[in-house]
Order: C-alpha cells, then structure tokens, then sequence
C-alpha cells in the first residue's frame, strides 16, 4: 500500500481507538457503593440533584460529625437525567438514579474545603455541577444544642408563642425609627412536646417582625446576650456597607455582652428579614438553626394593605427534626383568619440554611406577586397552588377568599410537614365537624 495513504488510515484508526477508549472512561466513572457507617447522623442536609446543579452548593459541618445526605435526584421536565456525587477527598462516590431519593453517609474527618461534583457523563463536574464541604476543626461540638457547654439549661427562661411580641416598637429620635434588639438564650417552646435549646432575638423565634416605610431612617441598637459572638445581617436590604453585618469583612462580631448599632435607610421596599451572619464564615448555618432570624417588611410610600397580610417564616431544626412556621410546630402553628371576600397577601421567608419547600395551599389558586422582596410584574405574576421557597429566599403570594372551609397550607415535603410545617386558612364563622383532637390519629 503507499505509505502516504498507509499513514492517515493508521492514524484514523488511532485516533476512533483513542476517542472510544476516552468516551468509556468519561462516560460513566465508576460508581462505588458508599461504605455503612454506623449509628445515628448528626447532621442531616436534605439537598437537590437536579439539571443542571446541587443545591445546597456549600455545607459546613464539623471534624467528625457523621453526615447523612438525603439527595433528591430530580427527573427534569427536559429529560430523565441520572447524577452522581463524588466527593473524592472524603472517599463519597455514589450514583443518584432519576427521581430517587437517596441517602448518602459519610464521616467529616478530615478539616478543610472538599469539593463534590457530579461524576456522570462529563467526569468532573456534570454542566458544573458542583459545591463545596468544609469541615470545621473541633468535631466535638454538638450542632443541635449550640452554645456553651457549661450553662446548665435549667436555668434558661422558658418561653413560647404567649410570650411573643408581633411587631418590635420604636422611639423616632431626631427623625429616625430607633429599634432595641437583642439576642437571647432561652429554652423555647415550639409547642407538640418540643422544648429546645435556643437562640432569639428578644427572647423569641422568629425574633419580633420589624416593620418600616421605604426612605426611613432605621437605627437598631443590637446588644449580644449570647454565650458567643454573633452579628445581624439585612437580608435583601440595600445597607451602607458599614451595615452589613458580615463578620470580619464589614465588622468584628459583636462579643458577649456588647452592643453594636446597625443605621440604614429602608430600601427598597418588599418584604425582607433580618438573620444572624454568624461570628465567623463557619457557623452562620449552626447559628440561624438555633433561631436568629425575623422578618423585616418595608412598605412602598403608597402601600394598597390588603385584607389579610400575613408573615409565614419557615425554619428548620435538623437535629430534632422539626420544620417550624412562625416558630410553631401543628398544630400550634397559629392559623390565618379570613373573612369570605377578602384580599390575603402570605409572605413566605425561608430563613432556614438547608431545606427548600414546596408550599402548598388547598381549595384555592394564588398568585406569585414578589420574589425576594420584588415585585413581579403584572404580565408575568404566576397563577399557582404550589410554589417552592428556597433558602434564604422570600416569596409574597395573594389570593382571594372565595372558598370557606379550614384549609391546609403545607410544605410538601412530606416530612417536613410531618416535622410540623403546616398552617391553616380558617374562614369566620366557619365551623369544622372535626375537633382540635382530630389532628392527629
């Protein structure tokens, strides 16, 4: 044969070999079953696996903890799409078939940033789908009853839903709204046989709602009663920088027993919230799970008030399984009146760090009017009976209170429904055939 035709052939066939060979390997990585870890998780993260991301994309955990991962593999609306997730540094390679669940189990024992990525197809990183795992030294501290260790929780005030104050006051001083917060340690009751170990502001979960005008002068005086250093932060709210509340990039955390004062004006307008930023990057999500969060409404100067306007925060507890609204477990949870006719603006606020919900409400269809505190405009509001609410995230829905009955609004994540996130729409003079002692069977 003539060498100049011999060459390219060889080299085509070299070249098929090679790119079938490659696609084998990157196609598919190999999956391995995760080792069994024994015992109970101490932190439990509910995440999504779905096209074309993770959520959430970071975790911080502490040097020992056993983590279970419950992952929802989505099956998209595009297509069927099996993920995996591999985190390599921590010896985690486990395929996440399509509309499965699963449940991945590992030991954090090495401190540090760790990366996991989907391993599916494209080998590292399905179309970017990745995050990061940090673990945080000094395993031996317990995430689901934070705090310093020598304060004997018989001595922490009890307090609960008959002790909250709805809306937090104020003095005007000099033109300016001055508000007092603080942060407390208490034992709070989340009502069903649920007392647990927290952090509130002004000694309630969620902390009491602030509520304002766009262009007002806002000054809170902050003051840390906490067994550690913390800080506020303004979800949402456009703040000088000196505002902002981020530890050690806009301020030192403020120590125990210290004040610090946050000044903004209140802008813009929309439905907002106020969280704990932590005392450092790694434990924000350890300390908003204790409670430190509340909502922060800045009304438009020509606010039209609807009938009903009702604050719904949803929170998490992982360690003891609960997903509270308004700092109650059902059905404690308080239900929201109506009058058949009415007008009723629910702002959701997600103020958990790991859990999204789908909110659903029965026997009536609303409308998606803000997303993050924004209005959606009018040609692209959302009719909906479900709307999923992620973290960190607020959605404002409104409806009309054409349907009397004693109907459900609920996460539906089952479970979290089950850990307690259930509310109620309850019409006047609406009378049930079924007794407050039928909640439960």
């Amino acid at each position: 044969m003539d060498r100049e035709f011999l060459l390219p052939g060889l080299f085509t066939v070299l070249l098929g070999f090679l790119l079938l060979t490659g696609l084998t390997y990157t196609g598919y990585e190999h999956f391995t079953e995760a080792e069994s870890v024994d015992g109970e998780a101490d932190v439990v993260i509910d995440m999504v696996a779905d096209d074309w991301y993770f959520e959430p994309e970071e975790i911080t955990v502490e040097e020992g903890d056993h983590v279970k991962l419950v992952v929802e593999s989505r099956q998209s609306e595009t297509g069927q799409y099996d993920h995996g997730i591999h985190i390599p540094s921590l010896n985690v390679n486990e395929h996440l078939e399509a509309g499965e669940t699963h449940e991945v189990e590992f030991i954090a024992d090495e401190p540090g940033e760790h990366r996991f990525y989907c391993n599916v197809y494209c080998g590292d990183g399905h179309h970017n789908m990745d995050g990061n795992i940090i673990v945080e030294e000094n395993g031996d501290h317990n995430h689901e009853d934070s705090g310093n260790e020598d304060i004997d929780t018989n001595d922490l005030p009890e307090k609960g839903f008959e002790d909250k104050q709805e809306q937090l006051e104020y003095q005007k001083v000099n033109g300016v709204k001055e508000f007092n917060l603080t942060a407390e340690h208490i034992m709070w009751d989340y009502g069903d046989d649920h007392i647990v170990e927290s952090w509130g502001y002004n000694g309630q979960l969620p902390g009491p709602e602030i509520r304002v005008q766009e262009g007002d002068d806002v000054r809170v005086n902050f003051q840390n009663n906490l067994p550690e250093p913390t800080t506020v932060h303004w979800h949402g709210v456009d703040v000088p920088i000196e505002a902002d509340g981020v530890p050690w990039v806009t301020q030192e955390p403020v120590e125990t027993g210290e004040n610090f004062t946050y000044e903004f004006e209140a802008k813009p307008a929309g439905t907002r919230f106020y969280h704990t930023h932590g005392s450092h990057h790694g434990d924000e999500a350890e300390q908003m799970d204790m409670g430190l969060s509340g909502a922060l409404i800045i009304e438009p100067e020509d606010y039209e008030e609807p009938d009903v306007d009702e604050t719904m925060i949803l929170t998490e507890r992982i360690g003891e399984g609960i997903y509270p609204v308004q700092g109650q477990v059902y059905p404690d949870v308080p239900e929201i009146k109506v009058s058949e006719g009415d007008t009723v603006r629910v702002r959701m606020i997600n103020a958990g760090s790991t859990a999204y919900h789908p909110m659903h409400l029965h026997g009536h269809q609303f409308e998606v009017v803000a997303k993050d505190g924004n209005p959606v405009p009018e040609n692209s509001t959302q009719e909906r009976n479900v709307k999923t609410v992620h973290p960190g995230e607020t959605i404002d829905i409104e409806f009309e209170a054409d349907n009397p009955g004693q109907w459900m609004f609920h996460c539906h994540e089952l479970s979290h429904s089950e850990g307690g996130m259930i509310a109620e729409i309850v019409y006047e003079d609406y009378e049930s055939e079924f007794s407050d002692t039928d909640h439960d069977p």
